[in-house]
């Protein structure tokens, strides 16, 4: 019996050695963990700063005419007849812009018979603001037909973007165009008693980013 006890004790022993080596690698295992929390959680120097206000807004284009209607009148127009009319178009928006002008017509026949000329005051010999009879060399449109039914370009082109003719004004600028209308003086009989009535479209867009 002593011999079994022994043996007994003796596997005791063993265990508790074992034991005692984990409880030893626990400890140090937990040491090590507190010395890498300690080191994390040191103390740091910090700052931080902010930029407010930051605001953002768009601007404008905004095209104007002056006279908005019945920019060119003539009544009982005879064969050699003109009429030449004045028209500013100002940029009143924050933007610069560049515009474009169609003339639609309520008929295409006399339409077709009138010759109108479109130019820039500023090509005269005299810039005064007035627009004379006569129209200078260089010209914006025409001598051709005052417009069509479908719509004719007069001035640059309204498709997006920057087309052959088309006109720019920066902001708070203006231009002061001229426009004359005739009929020609070999205008036969077959116009008579005609009316047609042109409707003047401008179209404007940003030139920024287009």
């Amino acid at each position: 019996m002593r011999g079994i006890v022994a043996r007994v004790g003796s596997i005791h022993a063993r265990a508790g050695g074992s034991i005692g080596r984990l409880l030893v690698a626990a400890l140090l295992f937990g040491t090590a963990v507190a010395t890498v929390v300690t080191a994390s959680t040191g103390a740091l120097f910090t700052d931080s700063d902010s930029i407010g206000a930051n605001t953002f807004s768009t601007g404008t284009i905004v095209l104007d005419t002056s006279p908005t209607s019945a920019l060119v009148t003539f009544s009982a127009m005879a064969p050699g007849d003109l009429a030449t009319s004045t028209l500013t178009v100002s940029n009143n928006g924050s933007l610069q812009l560049r515009y474009a002008v169609t003339s639609t017509t309520t008929e295409a026949t006399l339409a077709a018979q009138l010759d109108t000329t479109i130019w820039d005051e500023a090509a005269e010999a005299v810039v005064d603001g007035v627009c004379d009879t006569t129209a200078p060399g260089v010209v914006l449109y025409g001598p051709a037909d005052l417009g069509s039914t479908t719509g004719t370009n007069v001035i640059g082109n309204p498709a997006t973007g920057a087309q052959a003719g088309d006109r720019t004004l920066a902001a708070s600028a203006s231009d002061t165009l001229c426009f004359r209308v005739e009929l020609p003086l070999a205008t036969g009989n077959a116009f008579q008693g005609l009316t047609t009535t042109a409707s003047f479209g401008f179209e404007s867009e940003q030139t920024k980013n287009n």
